[in-house]
This record gives C-alpha cells, sequence and structure tokens, in this order.
C-alpha cells in the first residue's frame, strides 16, 4: 500500500505522489493510503502539495470493482474515498493541488477540495464525465461541484458533462493556474510556500468554517 502514495518533503512542505503504475484510481486501498499520508503529517508542516503520475492526476474510481458486481465493494471504494476527500478538505493546512495530466470524474472531484490548483498544459482532459456516461453524479458530487464551480459553468460541467483541457479548466474553475510541465511542481512549491505563511489558527479555523456546511451536507448523505 506505501507504493501508492510516495511522501517526500522540502522545508515545511510535504509532497505526496499517487502512483499505482496506471492511471491513479481511487479504489479503498489508495484511499486509505492518502488518509494514513495526511494523518501522519507532522502538526508543524507549513502546506501540502498532492500530485501524480506525469500524464495523469487520475481516472477517478476503480472501475474494476464498479463492474465486479460486488455492492459491498463498491460502497467500500466510494464511502472511504469521499470521507478521505473530506478530511482533505478540512485539512487543517493548505492543500496544493499539481495536476500533471488527465484529471477526471473522481479525480477531478478530488482537485475540488484543494485550497489551490494547478494543472500541466497538454492534451489532458478536465472534468466530470459521469452523465455521458451514464451514470448520475451522486450527491457529494453536485455539491462539491456546487462549492468549487462558478455559477457559469456549474450545468455545463455537471450536467452536460463538457470536458476541458488545462486552460479551459481554469476558466470553468476546475483549476486556478494552468503552466507548462516543467513549471508544474515548481509552480506548486511556490505557491505552497507562499500559503504556508497564512498562521494557525486563524487559517484552520476559517477554514473548517468555510467547507463546514459541504463537508456536513456530503457526509451526511453517505449515511442516507
Amino acid at each position: 500500500m506505501a507504493d501508492l502514495v510516495s511522501v517526500r518533503h522540502e522545508g515545511n512542505i510535504a509532497i505526496l505522489t499517487m502512483d499505482d503504475g496506471k492511471v491513479n484510481v481511487f479504489s479503498a486501498v489508495m484511499a486509505a493510503r492518502l488518509k494514513q499520508c495526511f494523518d501522519e503529517l507532522s502538526a508543524d508542516v507549513g502546506a501540502v502539495v498532492v500530485t501524480g503520475r506525469p500524464g495523469v492526476f487520475s481516472a477517478g474510481f476503480d472501475l474494476k470493482t464498479i463492474g465486479s458486481g460486488n455492492g459491498q465493494a463498491v460502497t467500500e471504494m466510494v464511502s472511504s474515498t469521499v470521507r478521505m476527500a473530506m478530511d482533505v478538505l478540512a485539512f487543517r493546512r493548505p492543500v496544493i493541488g499539481a495536476a500533471g495530466g488527465h484529471a477526471v470524474a473522481m479525480g477531478a472531484l478530488f482537485l475540488m477540495t484543494m485550497d489551490y490548483r494547478l494543472g500541466a498544459r497538454g492534451n489532458f482532459r478536465v472534468g466530470l464525465n459521469e452523465v455521458r456516461d451514464g451514470l448520475p453524479l451522486p450527491v457529494f458530487a453536485m455539491e462539491l461541484a456546487r462549492y468549487r464551480l462558478p455559477s457559469r459553468s456549474l450545468i455545463p460541467s455537471a450536467l452536460h458533462a463538457t470536458i476541458h483541457d488545462p486552460d479551459g479548466a481554469v476558466h470553468a474553475g476546475f483549476l486556478d493556474e494552468a503552466v507548462s510541465a516543467e513549471a508544474l511542481l515548481p509552480t506548486a512549491l511556490h505557491q505552497a510556500r507562499r500559503l504556508a505563511a497564512l498562521p494557525n489558527p486563524a487559517y484552520a479555523v476559517s477554514k473548517a468554517n468555510l467547507v463546514a456546511p459541504v463537508r456536513e451536507r456530503i457526509l451526511r448523505s453517505l449515511e442516507e
């Protein structure tokens, strides 16, 4: 499990790199490893950068599990992934997403939980493709879309399954900035250091107050 996400530090910045050797799908095991990484970060961490493999941040949930016919496994995968994402949403320090490639479905939703999101320019897809593939967007996805996307792109992105290139993803609100692949990690570290200067408890308390309504609605939806 440790091989799925590696952790290294540059000063007080933690860099988490997802790499399952393929397209970084969210399985129950990937969710558990990400949760473990965040839980084990020291109290004095300034900010966190989350990135993926070159060419892919994440392609979403594990389709093998979805197609297995095992309802319990699907429920465990979705529940553990969404609960982990809600922990990231409320993490006490700034979290910077650095997508070096495709970020679709749960991959795009995971980016929505982060405080500053960058994407590498290239022939990459960013967005929510579920409806186009015949899958209804669940409550947690709609709540994250309402929380993070501007109103002008909410219906095209959530209902019409519009997929964007990285620059289009900035306009649509999935990303805050698009840069070259070479500049992705240096820019993410620059933003991490900038945001790491924000002091706690002011940052942590303000963030908790900001995300509490959407986080509570999403967690309640999992119970229901």
